[in-house]
């Protein structure tokens, strides 16, 4: 019996750990944290609440007017060029709910990307799909339009200060 408890208590723990937001630690910037999901460092307002854990982060503006996701790919894929097909069609895959559509390759984050911006409803929304060899991020942005500075100011920080493998 003890060691059942023993087992639950350990779970509960866990599971707490897991729940856990996730933690920025200070940037050079003053008023702005960096987040890391998996080897991909970036920044994003430290007024911004957090959730999500080493794969997956989301950060909401505090009036609900944008929202940040961060993410990796579970899937390894065999090499860059297949990682990168395979970012441009899910980028795809959602379009038909959008208007404005204008997907582009690019860079971000010192690596090779598709980035996509569109329209839907009242928002304006920047999504990018990145890969490090067969490793694959996902990145969405998302602002109520019209955006507000501090929503370009991160989509700006984005392209300009996201790093894969170092610090952002």
């Amino acid at each position: 019996m003890r060691r059942v408890i023993g087992v639950a208590a350990a779970a509960a723990l866990a599971s707490c750990a897991i729940l856990r937001p996730p933690e920025g630690r200070p940037s050079e910037r003053a008023g702005w944290l960096v987040y890391r999901v998996g080897a991909l460092g970036f920044e994003a307002p430290e007024g911004w609440s957090a959730s999500g854990g080493a794969t997956r982060v989301s950060l909401e503006a505090p009036d609900g007017n944008a929202r940040l996701v961060v993410s990796v790919v579970e899937e390894r894929f065999p090499d860059q060029r297949t990682c990168l097909a395979a970012a441009e069609e899910e980028l795809r895959r959602g379009e038909g709910e959008l208007s404005r559509v204008r997907r582009y390759p690019s860079t971000l984050a010192g690596r090779r990307a598709w980035a996509q911006e569109a329209d839907q409803g009242p928002w304006h929304g920047w999504a990018y799909g990145l890969c490090d060899g067969g490793v694959q991020y996902r990145i969405f942005l998302a602002g109520r339009t019209p955006a507000a500075p501090e929503v370009l100011e991160v989509q700006r920080a984005l392209v300009e200060r996201a790093r894969v493998g170092g610090e952002a």
